[in-house]
């Protein structure tokens, strides 16, 4: 999608039987399992030229 200058992002919190129901899943054996929303960044998005911030794996992931 960047290619094109589209942005996503995941989004979490959300309750998954009320996007079931604006989806009309209700009573079928799907449901909502993730948000991704799409969209053309701001021309004022100071964010954009910042760096990403990525953490290494072994600081973020605990295995037991």
């Amino acid at each position: 999608a960047s290619l094109v200058g589209v942005d996503t992002c995941p989004m979490e919190g959300f309750v998954a039987a009320e996007f079931d129901q604006i989806l009309g899943l209700t009573g079928t054996p799907y449901t909502t399992a993730v948000l991704c929303p799409a969209g053309y960044r701001s021309a004022d998005d100071k964010y954009a030229v910042l760096p990403k911030v990525r953490f290494a794996a072994a600081d973020v992931i605990e295995h037991r």
